[in-house]
Formats: C-alpha cells, structure tokens, sequence
C-alpha cells in the first residue's frame, strides 16, 4: 500500500483531459477542493475527492472503503499532491459531480505524494439562472449558483427528535442581477449551515454561494425548479467568502 511522502522528484504530470481507462500508469498533480464520505454502490463505505488540476479540470476520484482509513489520515482539503498508478472509470450514475467523461479510482498500488501548490485562479464558475429557467442545464450535474438572499423560513426539523441532523431543513429564496429568482431547500447539516451563516451575516444583504447544489424539475415545467442540497457533496460560502466566484 501506498505511503505519505513530503515531496515528489518527477515534475512531469497529465491533465485531466488526457485521461482513459486504457492506460493505469497516469501521474497527477491535484489540489482537493472537496473531501467526503460516499454510500455508492461501487464506494461504500468510502472516501471521496473532488480533484482540480493546474488547468482548471475537475475530476471526481473514489477510495473504497479497505482504503479509506490509509488515505483519510493525511489527504486534506485545499492541499496538494501527486497521484500515480490508479483507474480511470466511467463518471456514471444519475448524479455527477463533474462534467469529466470519467472518474479516478483508488486501488492499493495507488501512490499519493504531498506536493507543492500550483498556480490555478481559485475562482468558481456559477450557473446562470437563465440557463436553467431555459431547460440548458442536464440535471445530472450538480452546479454552483451565486445570488442575494431574498427571503427565508425557519430552521425547522421533520422528526420530534433535535438530535437527529438528517432531520432538518431550510428553505430560502435567492435572486440573480436580472432579478430572477430560484427557491432552494437544504437539508441536514447544510440547512444547519445555511440558518448559521445568515444569521451571522451583518447587515440586511446576504450573498451567498452555493456549491455542489441539485436542480430538480417539477411536473409543472422549468420555470417552477427547485435548488436542493445533496448530500454529502454541497456546500455554501456567504457574502466575503464568495470574494472570487465568477458567472460563466
């Protein structure tokens, strides 16, 4: 099994883009912008990573769970490393966490290496409304969104029980520049999250981003959507955290 290292002698990587299932000898150097636990059917149990290289291609990889106590000791988010020696798969299922043809695959002759930052504009690229009020977006893919917070509910729970966390929900509105608006719903420590980091917000203005959000399309047509959280990959950035966030 494969070994933490400080550093890495080769400098020679391969982009995401040149990825295939036919080759395993591929060599990467990534940052993690996301790490969570999975319950697929092909990772349960494990550790997932949502991986960017110096071009700004995203990849989705998937530890299985033998190797997730090895890998999850060290691998951190917003660090960097070096990945050699692992599969490439097909980036299949009804949700998707990037537009990549495929995904990276852990095994135990995977060598992961802590590396040096390279340099990559750390912004994110929001959705615009109006693609998905105009039936563009593939709802298979997750999608960030930006907007001002325009209304919100109570932080409530469906069970009569506080403590279960899978229990509670959060619903706001949010409005773009042209004024159009989507109501979103989070659910669990998301909706946790969201409540918090509202209220904490000084002022009446709420900015918020939305990371890793599902659309869904109601039977009424595109202009009735719902935005939901979806568990474990969302996330939200309020107001100066979304200092670097940019609309496709």
């Amino acid at each position: 099994m494969s070994s933490r290292f400080t550093s890495s002698s080769i400098e020679r990587y391969n982009d995401f883009s040149r990825l295939n299932p036919a080759i395993v000898g591929w060599h990467v150097h990534v940052k993690v912008l996301r790490r969570f636990h999975t319950d697929d059917y092909i990772s349960k149990g494990g550790l997932g990573l949502l991986l960017v290289d110096d071009k700004g291609n995203q990849i989705e990889a998937l530890i299985c769970s033998p190797l997730t106590s090895h890998y999850s000791t060290f691998i951190e988010e917003d660090e960097f490393y070096t990945i050699m020696n692992f599969r490439v798969v097909e980036n299949s299922g009804f949700t998707k966490l990037t537009r990549s043809d495929f995904k990276i695959m852990f095994y135990d002759g995977t060598i992961v290496k802590e590396a040096s930052s390279f340099s990559q504009d750390d912004y994110i690229v929001a959705t615009p409304f109006g693609a998905i009020f105009n039936g563009y977006h593939d709802t298979s893919y997750l999608i960030t969104l930006i907007g001002r917070v325009v209304e919100s509910s109570d932080l409530t729970n469906v069970t009569d029980e506080p403590s279960v966390i899978g229990g509670y929900r959060y619903s706001f509105t949010i409005e773009d520049q042209e004024k159009k608006t989507l109501k979103c719903c989070a659910y669990g420590e998301v909706a946790i999250e969201c409540h918090d980091r509202f209220r904490n917000v000084i002022g009446t203005d709420v900015t918020c981003v939305l990371r890793w959000w599902k659309v869904y399309q109601l039977l009424d047509g595109w202009r009735h959507v719902r935005i939901y959280s979806h568990p474990p990959y969302s996330n939200i950035l309020v107001q100066s955290d979304a200092d670097n966030v940019e609309h496709s």
